[in-house]
């Protein structure tokens, strides 16, 4: 391989540097003369110069290196991973590398998240995670393996996933003012996916900042929270708007209120709880891309920025209106203050509820 020659460090020798290596051979002419220390040190410091050049050179640009794998926390034909499929399908185009999909199910996101963290930091594996694997996770279990603030960088919010209190249409409740007098009465039951789950921990807030008393009654997943809701064997849910959007729409349950700071697209006639009275609420649960800690910046503000303009499309939009989400496609920056603002939050109510799920 050819190299680039020069003289000058020492009587008799030439340096050569092959690609990125640096090599010193005997010169076929010695110079009689012995060079000065200053010229031997500016000589290695122009050795060295060549030496980062051409390594730089060896690095290929990101991503063309090999296809991006999005590690999804949950099984395929979920919610999390529809929404994930939808943006991994827009983002091969964007990034002009293959996006390969990969579920890892297993202790409510723990597996894929442990798996990830411990992933080079080259922008090569990334992680469908959300506000529950993220933000809420290690608050509720100290057998969760990693710490994500530690071991993740993040790379952008995708989009919000706003809360429903719904009641089916059979019940006497019609309004969210009648379900709280009912509540104060007899205890009233809330179903939802799971114990230290978002619907769960604003739940709690809830019946703080409402003052009434609530009965959490935990599901392995939204489908048999919604399964009992429609046999009046619980008599509320508080579940995602993607869960309950359909059996609304049919007419089989009544949507009292929706967390969140503004009204759901999906169901734009269903008040906030900010609306109704009730503070505390305005905190959606999330959905965002992680990158293992030590990712570099200009990697994901690259891929932030190939998954905003995905999110601003009007069919994506279109599609997330449908599934009940609310379309963000932050920076990692926002992303960050996001992520930091949940874990606050959630982590206050927690703590004060003395909510575990170990």
């Amino acid at each position: 391989m050819p190299g680039i020659f020069f003289r000058g460090a020492g009587p008799g020798l030439t340096f050569v540097i092959l690609s990125d290596n640096l090599a010193v051979i005997p010169a076929a002419h010695p110079e009689p003369a012995m060079p000065s220390r200053r010229h031997c040190l500016a000589t290695l410091l122009l050795a060295a110069g060549f030496a980062s050049a051409f390594t730089a050179q060896a690095q290929p640009a990101y991503p063309t290196a090999g296809p991006i794998r999005l590690v999804v926390p949950f099984s395929a034909g979920g919610g999390t991973d529809i929404l994930a499929r939808l943006i991994a399908n827009k983002l091969e185009t964007a990034l002009g590398q293959t996006v390969v999909i990969d579920n890892q199910p297993g202790a409510n996101g723990a597996v894929a998240s442990e798996n990830v963290a411990r992933k080079p930091a080259d922008g090569y594996t990334l992680l469908f995670g959300s506000s529950s694997t993220h933000a809420i996770a290690p608050l509720v279990s100290k057998k969760v393996n990693y710490d994500p603030f530690r071991d993740f960088a993040p790379v952008t919010v995708v989009a919000n996933t706003p809360l429903a209190l719904v009641v089916n249409t059979a019940s006497p409740i019609q309004d969210f003012p009648q379900y709280l007098a009912a509540a104060r009465k007899d205890k009233m039951s809330y179903g939802t996916f799971g114990a230290g789950s978002t619907p769960h921990i604003l739940g709690e807030v809830l019946a703080a900042n409402a003052n009434v008393p609530l009965l959490h009654v935990p599901y392995k997943g939204s489908a048999q929270a919604v399964t009992d809701i429609l046999g009046n064997h619980i008599e509320s849910a508080f579940l995602t708007v993607a869960a309950v959007a359909k059996p609304v729409s049919a007419g089989k349950l009544r949507a009292l209120a929706v967390s969140g700071a503004a009204r759901s697209k999906a169901m734009p006639t269903v008040p906030t709880f900010k609306e109704l009275g009730v503070a505390g609420l305005e905190e959606s649960g999330w959905f965002a891309i992680f990158a293992p800690a030590k990712t570099p910046a200009a990697i994901t503000t690259q891929v932030a920025d190939a998954v905003a303009k995905i999110v601003a499309g009007a069919d994506v939009q279109a599609k997330m209106v449908e599934l009940g989400l609310e379309p963000v496609g932050s920076t990692p920056e926002q992303h960050a203050a996001i992520w930091k603002r949940t874990h606050e939050t959630m982590g206050a109510v927690i703590r004060r509820a003395k909510i575990t799920i170990d």
